[in-house]
């Protein structure tokens, strides 16, 4: 029988519900005087791992006013990366089919590299034709000549 391998857990601030939050940041915010209060909400969410929203409500209940300029901003920014994060799925999607290699372009089928000119080097599509052919066990074409291979004429 296997035993299952403990992973440690989390810190206990990470783990809270939101009473926990609020009965722990009491204390906590305490210390932080002088700060201003985007500071703070930036520190709440790190020590509690919450979003902003989830942070401003929260302070906001314990009493710290933010700037409603800032809130503005605030939103307009998530909703960018937001929208951000949507488009580049998108176009990560539909932009690159699905190919049999990751890497590559008209000429090769494999890309391994590039030169210092930014010239991609690798597999061409010819190249690529010519092995899937001998893995099948095709014919050769009309411009494939099979030659003989003996290890007795080789110079090594």
């Amino acid at each position: 029988m296997s035993r299952k391998r403990k992973r440690p857990l989390p810190p206990r601030t990470m783990r809270m519900d939101r009473h926990g939050r609020l009965l722990s940041a009491r204390p906590w915010l305490a210390t932080q005087c002088g700060r201003p209060a985007v500071r703070i909400a930036r520190s709440y969410r790190k020590r509690f791992g919450v979003d902003w929203a989830c942070a401003i409500a929260e302070l906001s209940a314990l009493g710290i006013s933010f700037d409603p300029k800032w809130r503005e901003q605030l939103a307009r920014a998530l909703e960018g990366a937001r929208q951000a994060k949507v488009r580049r799925k998108a176009d990560n999607e539909t932009a690159m089919p699905r190919t049999e290699f990751p890497k590559s372009d008209e000429t090769c089928a494999f890309v391994a590299g590039y030169t210092d000119g930014g010239v991609a080097f690798g597999l061409t599509w010819e190249g690529w034709e010519g092995i899937e052919r001998r893995a099948s066990m095709e014919p050769p074409l009309k411009g494939d000549v099979a030659v003989p291979c003996d290890n007795e004429s080789l110079p090594f």
